[in-house]
């Protein structure tokens, strides 16, 4: 019979491993940057553990069903979008209007940001997927990729790059045969 383990040689353990985890990467720019209106955004959402959820059409035409409701909802302008089997693209600017304020706990009143959309985003297409799937567990990684667009013509880069993923992965040979990937509202002048 294996011996049992004591309760200060298990503390010492789980110490040691969580020693060794990678903290969880904090957004790079202050929050309040995530509300601004002056500038254009740039997000890579990820399937947890690496798999291929959105190969699946129905959850696949349901995200994106759930992006152009966030889209209306938020009054974004949402310059393109391409869900990949594992990951999506999107790149979107937030309305000029007056920011919501969110109760921000001993922060105070904040300005609502384009962080809390895709929180309740991130947790209503999970709930689709449980629904869909039976299934529990996360869908989406914590933490998104996000980029923050200051110039009018790196807003074609951005767009571009997000179109053109199914093409770079060998998925079909133009963008615009892609079912899941397209242009929503122009960004040019």
């Amino acid at each position: 019979m294996a011996e049992r383990a004591s309760g200060d040689d298990l503390i010492a353990y789980l110490n040691q491993r969580d020693a060794q985890r990678m903290p969880r990467r904090p957004h790079r720019l202050p929050n309040e940057t995530y509300a601004a209106t002056d500038c254009e955004f740039f997000f890579t959402l990820c399937a947890r553990e690496r798999g291929h959820p959105f190969t699946d059409d129905g959850l696949a035409r349901a995200i994106i069903e759930a992006l152009l409701w966030r889209r209306a909802r938020h009054q974004w302008r949402l310059f393109g979008y391409c869900l990949m089997p594992d990951h999506l693209h999107f790149v979107l600017r937030l309305p000029d209007s007056d920011t919501p304020r969110v109760n921000g706990g001993v922060r105070g009143f904040l300005a609502e940001s384009v962080l809390e959309h895709l929180r309740d985003f991130k947790k209503y297409t999970t709930h689709l997927w449980h629904l869909q799937r039976d299934g529990t567990g996360p869908l989406w990684q914590k933490s998104s990729y996000d980029r923050v667009i200051r110039h009018n013509d790196s807003v074609d880069a951005a767009v571009a790059y997000v179109l053109e993923n199914p093409v770079r992965k060998g998925l079909v040979e133009r963008w615009e045969d892609y079912p899941y990937a397209g242009v929503v509202d122009d960004w040019r002048p």
